[in-house]
C-alpha cells in the first residue's frame, strides 16, 4: 500500500491563526487572566450553605452553589494550562513565560540563543504545541486550533 492510497480526514490547521488564538486565549483579561483569577481569589471553605430560615424566600437561587460551579470550572482550565506547561516543549515554557508576563521577550531570546526574526519563527511553533496538547488535557478544555475550510 502506497502513501497515496492511504486518506486521512484530518482537518488543516491555520498555523499562524492558532498561534493568535493561543496568545488571545492566554493574555485576553476575559480568557485565561480572568479563571486564574478566580482561582486565586475564590477560596472554596468560604463558601457556605444557604441557612434555613423557616421563611420562604420566593427563589431558588443559591449563589454559593453558583460560585462554586464557577469556580471549579475555572479550576479545570487553570489546571489545563499548568499541565500543558508541563508537558511541553523547553521552548514552549520559555515562550509562554514571555506570553504570560512572566519574562521580558528580550530574556526569552537569550535563554534560546535567537535572534528576533528566528525567535518570532519558534514562538508560533511552540504556540501551536500549546494548542496541540492543551486541547487532550480535559473535556472541557476548549480547541484553540483555528482550522482551513
Amino acid at each position: 500500500m502506497t502513501s497515496e492510497q492511504i486518506t486521512l480526514d484530518i482537518p488543516r490547521v491555520d498555523y499562524d491563526k492558532t498561534a493568535e488564538s493561543v496568545l488571545e486565549f492566554l493574555t485576553n483579561k476575559d480568557c485565561y487572566p480572568k479563571l486564574k483569577r478566580i482561582c486565586l481569589t475564590a477560596n472554596p471553605k468560604n463558601l457556605q450553605s444557604p441557612s434555613l430560615s423557616g421563611m420562604s424566600s420566593g427563589s431558588f437561587d443559591n449563589s454559593a452553589d453558583r460560585k462554586m460551579s464557577r469556580y471549579l470550572a475555572a479550576k479545570v482550565i487553570v489546571d489545563a494550562v499548568a499541565a500543558t506547561l508541563s508537558k511541553g516543549s523547553i521552548e514552549m515554557k520559555i515562550v509562554c513565560d514571555d506570553v504570560l508576563g512572566k519574562i521580558p521577550p528580550v530574556r526569552a531570546m537569550e535563554q534560546l540563543h535567537f535572534e528576533k526574526s528566528r525567535y518570532y519563527e519558534v514562538k508560533k511553533r511552540a504556540l501551536n504545541e500549546f494548542a496541540d496538547i492543551f486541547e487532550v488535557q480535559g473535556y472541557y478544555c476548549p480547541d484553540l486550533h483555528v482550522y482551513i475550510d
